[in-house]
């Protein structure tokens, strides 16, 4: 009898540490390579960072330009493109735009005044979450929009400038990596 409940006590025992291992959630890190990427052109200069806001992983990208030219530059929001391993997943969107803005393609140019800088904070419209006025969705106690999780891989921006009389396209790349810890 005693040889009968030892064996159960450890069974029990050895039950629940696996049942302990199998719940534990595996805890990833996210590391951009490089950390922010800048590109020179004669006319302006544009840098494309990943971001995390109070998650753990990236979720969006900050975008600046300075405008190294004479005259006012514009970034054209209908032709910026977010590309991810090479393919196009759509535009960005970002605070202060309509969801009829975007399914018009009629989101308006940023002007970039003459030897000025300009940031903003951008989503990739395939990964984004609304948390609406009534609900606390997107893990977010407000409502707005939110960035979900940037995905591993390569995440580009095509990123569509127009200049005195030209439009210029650049691409600017990022490797979001996930690290398990």
């Amino acid at each position: 009898m005693k040889y009968v409940s030892v064996r159960l006590t450890i069974g029990i025992i050895a039950s629940l540490m696996l049942a302990g291992f199998g719940c534990s959630a595996a805890v990833y890190e996210y590391v951009s390579n490089p950390v922010s990427k800048r590109i020179e052109t004669q006319i302006f200069s544009a840098s494309f960072t990943p971001a995390k806001d109070d998650a753990g992983y990236f979720s969006f990208f900050m975008l600046e330009v300075e405008n190294k030219s004479d005259a006012s530059i514009e970034i054209d929001w209908n032709k910026t493109r977010y590309l991810h391993d090479e393919k196009n997943r759509g535009g960005f969107v970002f605070e202060g735009i309509e969801p009829t803005q975007v399914r018009e393609k009629s989101i308006p140019n940023d002007v970039i005044p003459s030897k000025t800088r300009f940031s903003k904070q951008i989503f990739p419209l395939a990964k984004i979450a609304l948390a609406e006025k009534k609900e606390h969705t997107a893990g977010k106690d407000k409502p707005g929009l939110y960035g979900g999780k940037l995905p591993p891989g390569e995440n580009s921006i095509l990123l569509a400038i127009q200049g005195p009389g030209q439009l210029i396209r650049k691409k600017i790349s990022i490797v979001i990596t996930e690290l398990s810890q």
